[in-house]
């Protein structure tokens, strides 16, 4: 007999069951649970999916029909440019009529290489001819500058190419010609003085010329030793040592030291960023002299194309153990143009013609001098040196700010990687106003012949706004030129997008949205504060940030200030499209919902059109951002600045 309240095996089994089914009606009400939730969670994606496509349907549609009212207003605007333009280009034109300079007009190709040849079938004997020449071709260039200048402005790859093009083989012309006069310097150079050494020192050119020439001789084969040789009419010196004679044997050997304002590497380095012009070295070997037979002079006459031959130092084909350890650097100091910025440790490179590229190697010893701005350094090769920097030196932008000062008269604001920046736009161009740089002036303000013409070329008085060095006429160029002048000081702020390799983080927004955002914001730049936001870098790059402040009354705000955050309205650009967005400076991420009430449009105005709730003085408002023959050239100068400095790519 089983003890008492102990189950049987049946109820235990029937108590299994039980839980079994409750089990099973569990799992099945879960599931059914679970599957309504799944089939009410598609059918929300559905709608929601159908309610985008609607939009998207309704916003296509509105972007189209918008799309005739934008190419009409741009097409109205580039007409009243063009109006505009044409004016002022007549009157260039007349200027450059009556001033009756024979110099090619480098619009047309066919004056080009018509000069071109001309200078080829000329030959220069003298270095004065050859240097009056290179004179002359460089004021050729600066034409071509000013319409590379104008194709960067336009985004003209093709033409900036074109002018590049002419401007490598002008330049490598005067090389040419330098080089022609040199192998016949040497092939008469027993006609010059020598000293009682047997040496012969020669200069053309003075300090501050853009291309200056120093040459020493030795007219003996034997009998070399260290030398300090000095140009003080050309500011250049160079001190070769004994090694020299030992890597050239049987060679009377010369030294000719060329100095360029410009280099001739064509910026096959995209990486690094020449300043402060070329100075190129060069071991030279004095051909045989005549010799007088018989009242006749015996002159051996070198094949063409071999009147200057070069020597390799160090001389690698010839080098044995020995000579190889005797192997000594040569020092070589040169000036530095005033209006180039000099770090306190600047880098000296020599270029590389079979890597193509900017090298540091056997270069020790750079020292600089501020004052006198002179740079000296040792290196262990004979070759093209520069002063060089990463091209990117300047970048990225920490943030920048653009503000209207005076009708038609912004001020625009950059902090950069390594200045503070100030400049100011109004319809006769760009005009830089800071950092107050003495290498800068002669960028910031205009000579007494520029201020006593003012109508010339690409050259004005800028307006005065503000105090500070009110004696002297600030000086507004184009915004190509005024940037490229600002990169030949050693500012780079004409970035491309290779420089964003370089750069942590930044990848350079799509050619479309900067075009339509530089577009749209020149024409409210007269009325409305605008500024750099930090969510602009982590968007994608078909997608491009600003902020935005409307300022009639040219008052002073700073973008930076949390206080102020409120009042800035975001805006985001698209390829095709602009929209108000609810994008906050102090909030993190960056929220990219519509505000409240707008939509996209297919420009900047029609977003100020369509708000949701018009202002009493909406229309007004309106007819300020319509561009007219009055506002054409500085909405166009606003642009371009921002354009090429690719504003809100490296930001």
């Amino acid at each position: 007999m089983g003890r008492k309240g102990k189950k049987s095996k049946k109820q235990l089994e029937d108590e299994l069951n039980k839980a079994a089914d409750e089990q099973k009606r569990h799992e099945e009400k879960e599931r059914l649970q679970k599957l309504e939730e799944e089939t009410v969670k598609k059918q929300a994606a559905r709608l929601a999916e159908e309610l985008d496509s609607k939009k998207k349907v309704l916003e296509a549609e509105r972007l189209e029909e918008e799309q005739s009212i934008v190419s009409r207003m741009k097409g109205e605007r580039k007409q009243n440019l063009e109006y505009e333009q044409s004016k002022l280009q007549d009157r260039l034109n007349w200027q450059k009529f009556v001033s009756c300079t024979s110099r090619p007009n480098v619009a047309f190709e066919s004056e080009i290489t018509t000069y071109m040849t001309s200078v080829r079938e000329e030959r220069a004997d003298k270095m004065e001819d050859a240097l009056r020449k290179c004179h002359e071709s460089e004021d050729i260039i600066g034409d071509l500058m000013e319409l590379l200048c104008k194709a960067k402005e336009e985004g003209d790859v093709a033409r900036q190419e074109w002018c590049m093009k002419y401007v490598q083989e002008i330049r490598k012309l005067e090389i040419d010609q330098i080089d022609e006069a040199t192998g016949y310097l040497l092939q008469y150079i027993e006609k010059q003085d020598a000293n009682t050494q047997s040496q012969v020192y020669l200069a053309w050119g003075q300090q501050n010329d853009d291309i200056k020439i120093g040459f020493w001789g030795h007219l003996q084969s034997k009998g070399f030793r260290a030398k300090l040789i000095e140009f003080p009419r050309v500011a250049i010196g160079m001190e070769m040592p004994k090694s020299i004679a030992l890597q050239s044997m049987g060679h009377c050997i010369g030294v000719r030291a060329l100095y360029t304002a410009y280099d001739s590497t064509d910026n096959k380095d995209t990486s690094q960023l020449s300043v402060g012009g070329m100075i190129r070295v060069d071991l030279l070997s004095i051909p045989p002299f005549s010799k007088k037979v018989k009242g006749w002079t015996i002159r051996q006459v070198p094949s063409p194309g071999q009147e200057l031959l070069r020597l390799p130092y160090p001389n690698q084909e010839h080098a044995t153990t020995s000579t190889a350890i005797a192997v000594q650097p040569c020092k070589i100091e040169y000036k530095v143009p005033s209006h180039v910025l000099v770090g306190k440790s600047p880098t000296i490179s020599w270029w590389d013609q079979q890597e193509e590229k900017w090298s540091t190697e056997g270069i020790t010893e750079i020292s600089w001098e501020s004052e006198s701005r002179k740079i000296s350094f040792w290196s262990a090769r004979l070759a093209a040196f520069s002063i060089t920097q990463p091209r990117y030196l300047d970048l990225p932008y920490k943030h920048w700010s653009m503000r209207a000062v005076a009708p038609l008269v912004v001020d625009l604001k950059i902090r950069a990687a390594r200045f503070e920046l100030h400049f100011v736009i109004s319809e006769d161009g760009l005009r830089l106003k800071g950092p107050d740089e003495p290498e800068l002036h002669s960028i910031m303000f205009a000579t007494p012949e520029e201020a006593n013409r003012p109508d010339a070329e690409g050259t004005g008085v800028a307006p005065q706004v503000g105090g500070g060095n009110s004696h002297r006429a600030p000086r507004v160029r184009s915004p190509g030129t005024l940037l490229k002048e600002l990169r030949e000081c050693g500012l780079n702020l004409m970035p491309e997008d290779g420089d964003a390799e370089y750069l942590d983080g930044y990848t350079p927004k799509a050619p479309e949205t900067q075009a339509r955002a530089y577009s749209d914001l020149s024409e409210i730049a007269a009325f409305y504060d605008i500024a750099s936001s930090k969510h602009n870098k982590n968007l994608p790059r078909e997608r491009a940030l600003v902020r935005v402040r409307e300022n009639p009354l040219y008052d002073e705000f700073d973008p930076l200030d949390p206080d102020c955050d409120v009042d800035y309205q975001a805006i985001m650009f698209f390829p095709d499209k602009s929209c108000f967005v609810k994008s906050m400076e102090q909030q993190s991420p960056c929220n990219e919902s519509l505000g409240t009430g707008h939509l996209t449009h297919a420009s900047l105005y029609l977003c100020y059109d369509k708000v949701p709730e018009p202002q009493p003085n909406h229309i007004e408002q309106l007819h300020r951002l319509e561009v007219t023959c009055t506002t054409a050239r500085f909405v166009e100068a606003v642009r371009q600045t921002m354009q090429i400095m690719r504003l809100l790519s490296f930001v």
